[in-house]
């Protein structure tokens, strides 16, 4: 190797140990940050209670009528911070909940028919 190509390898040594060490710094600054306990938000805390299919009717909602849904979520999760909801939430009882706020939400059903072991769409059979 000549004396230019040892001086750019060295340079571009020391380049990568600059951007590392400030990685690093800038890492444990983040990690600092990170040790910090979160607040969990309230959609996080009604997924968390969530029971079979209370996901879907929220998802479904939230698509539906954003506004209206994430001020119902923030009101359930005080609810269930206080403990004043005891258990899962399933889909039905959400489903329910919003009904009975005005809120139709529009999920997507699926009817099955089941003849001689054989599951098949309603639509199917109605095409046949």
């Amino acid at each position: 190797m000549t004396g230019e190509e040892d001086l750019e390898l060295k340079r571009l040594q020391l380049r990568k140990m600059i951007k590392l060490a400030s990685q690093l710094a800038g890492g444990q600054a983040g990690q600092a940050e990170a040790k910090q306990p979160r607040e969990p938000t309230p959609l996080e805390v009604v997924k968390a209670n969530l029971g079979p299919k209370g996901d879907v009717v929220l998802e479904a909602a939230l698509e539906q009528y954003p506004r209206e849904t994430m001020r119902i979520v923030e009101r359930l999760a005080e609810l269930i911070k206080a403990g004043a909801v005891a258990g899962p939430i399933d889909g039905g009882e959400l489903y329910s909940l919003f009904r009975q706020l005005g809120l139709r939400v529009k999920l997507d059903t699926k009817i099955v028919y089941v003849k001689r072991g054989e599951a098949r769409d309603l639509r199917e059979l109605f095409k046949q």
